[in-house]
């Protein structure tokens, strides 16, 4: 937890990573649930890094090698939809979006059964589907490498 006067309650949670290798991908994960389907929202800052800038959310992660990956990537403005299978991340569907390093994005990830729905900043980006991970798993805060990512506000809701 750090003080972060822009974060709404004035803390957050911050990832940071000091190591450069494509293969660093912190995670904190949050234990107390496992679920299949879930609307996960939260608020995050790309804050800093030099190879790497954004962040995430993990879902029906089963481990660290295996679950599904909602990503901004501030470097390249896009948003990305991922599966993560024994530590390889294949991208399902990416699209561009105006993601600005050192402001506040919220970012909404709906996920039933198959189905996908991804938001940013209240807006819909894209509707994905994806078999392959269909039990029920955590849900992690993730980054990459060497990113500085600040957290806060998430919201994590059930589905029937």
């Amino acid at each position: 937890m750090v003080r972060d006067a822009t974060a709404k309650t004035g803390l957050a949670i911050e990832q940071a990573g000091i190591q450069t290798t494509e293969d660093r991908f912190p995670l904190a994960i949050y234990k107390p649930a496992s679920l299949k389907n879930a609307e996960i929202s939260l608020r995050l800052n790309a804050a800093g890094g030099k190879s790497d800038q954004g962040g995430g959310v993990a879902v029906r992660l089963r481990s660290p090698q295996n679950y599904y990956l909602v990503q901004l990537d501030v470097l390249r403005d896009r948003v990305l939809f991922s599966r993560v299978s024994n530590g390889a991340s294949e991208e399902i569907i990416g699209i561009d979006a105006d993601i600005a390093l050192h402001s506040w994005h919220t970012l909404t990830v709906r996920a039933k059964d198959d189905e996908f729905v991804v938001s940013l900043d209240g807006i819909w980006m894209f509707t994905a589907f994806d078999t392959t991970l269909s039990q029920a798993g955590r849900i992690a805060l993730w980054t990459e490498g060497d990113s500085i990512t600040r957290f806060d506000q998430i919201e994590i809701a059930p589905l029937p």
